[in-house]
């Protein structure tokens, strides 16, 4: 596992008020909004409470996020104005690079339901270069792991999981890809929505949709979930 003092999270957040649009056939602009922030809140708290990371950092649109990560006993990068999320990706790794650090996990904000643990054994798993957990619905990045930050520039989108392990042949260094269950739960779709609320996740995403009752609304029948 990398040292923790030089392993440093990076989580970019979208302004809540604009997040989650493919949830927009099921949920309010409301229920979106708070649902991501929730969300994004057990994320930062997961991060922080890993033995493995030293630093957790939140890259978003000032002030709102800037606030968020105060509340959230996060570091906070400001995203540059007109610049696309990878751009913004290679923005940050600079800086972070420059303040120390060694090793980079960038994560997204809508993974609720990881654990500590899940993230730990990641940052166990990578020994240098390019870790990297594909999302298995459209060749996405759900997360990865670098060394150093700066090692390649960021390619985020569909099939950037390829791009990403083909800059790191490009620039030597090693790779590995890791596929464990809990980084393939990103929440974007309905039916990704079907499947948080059957998991019934712990903290704040879970105490949301039971109480909003978005749980109860579409969670599967036991005989549907379980066939």
């Amino acid at each position: 596992m990398p040292d923790n003092a030089t392993t440093w999270a990076l989580v970019p957040i979208k302004n809540f008020t604009r997040a989650k649009s493919r949830l927009s056939t099921a949920l309010s602009a409301e229920q979106c909004a708070q649902l991501a922030t929730y969300m994004a809140a057990d994320v930062t708290t997961t991060l922080r409470n890993c033995t493995g990371i030293g630093h957790v950092v939140c890259l978003g649109e000032d002030p709102l996020i800037r606030t968020f990560s105060t509340e959230q006993d996060c570091e906070f990068i400001a995203e540059l104005e007109g610049a696309g999320l990878s751009a913004n990706l290679d923005h940050a790794a600079r800086q972070l690079q420059a303040n120390g650090a060694q090793t980079l996990l960038i994560i997204p904000s809508d993974l609720p339901t990881i654990t500590t643990n899940d993230v730990d054994a990641l940052l166990r798993e990578h020994c240098g270069g390019l870790t990297i957990c594909p999302a298995g619905r459209d060749g996405g990045t759900n997360a990865l792991v670098i060394s150093p930050p700066t090692g390649i520039g960021f390619l985020f989108g569909e099939q950037s999981c390829e791009r990403h392990i083909l800059a790191a042949k490009a620039a030597g260094l090693e790779h590995r890809v890791t596929c464990p269950t809990a980084f393939q739960c990103d929440i974007d779709r309905p039916t990704d929505l079907v499947q948080l609320c059957s998991i019934n996740p712990m903290g704040h995403t879970g105490k949301y949709l039971s109480q909003s009752g978005i749980r109860s609304a579409f969670r599967q029948p036991p005989s549907v979930a379980s066939a």
